[in-house]
């Protein structure tokens, strides 16, 4: 894992997972992006002006050096990049793409790069297929297909 305070992003490389509730993702590659001023440490009132978190542990000494550990935990995060045999699970459901975009703000996910969806016996494709988490519906953009598999377990 690389982190960039600076940049407001994790990195990470390998067989990647992240587990959001019942969504699961897992890539060869994911960067992690943070909402610059959402990081739990600060916290702006409302003229705009930042005043400190008011928590127990803001006498404690933060670690130095060697052991000091990114404050990743206590971040907000803002969009999470996943490329490299991107797989997604959720309740109902998977997909399989080469790059995912999730943004947490707006709870939908952009899957491209050969994109493919299963649900309650359908499978779709297309260019593009973003998923609304909150709304629990779907979009497929170009050169959509929609495979219905029968009770019998053949295609329609």
């Amino acid at each position: 894992m690389t982190v960039s305070n600076q940049a407001n992003t994790a990195i990470f490389d390998g067989a990647v997972v992240l587990t959001r509730g019942l969504l699961v993702v897992h890539s060869d590659h994911m960067v992690v992006s943070f909402h610059p001023n959402r990081n739990g440490a600060d916290s702006k009132n409302a003229n705009g002006t930042t005043k400190p978190k008011n928590n127990s542990s803001a006498n404690k000494p933060e670690p130095q050096g060697q052991d000091a550990a990114p404050a990743v935990s206590e971040r907000s995060i803002r969009m999470v990049e996943a490329t490299g045999r991107v797989r997604i699970e959720k309740e109902d459901g998977r997909a399989t793409c080469q790059k995912a975009v999730y943004y947490e703000d707006e709870k939908k996910i952009i899957l491209t790069g050969d994109p493919v969806a299963w649900q309650k016996g359908t499978r779709v494709s297309g260019k593009r297929i973003i998923m609304f988490l909150d709304e629990d519906r779907s979009v497929v953009e170009g050169d959509s297909q929609v495979v219905i598999e029968g009770e019998s377990g053949g295609k329609r």
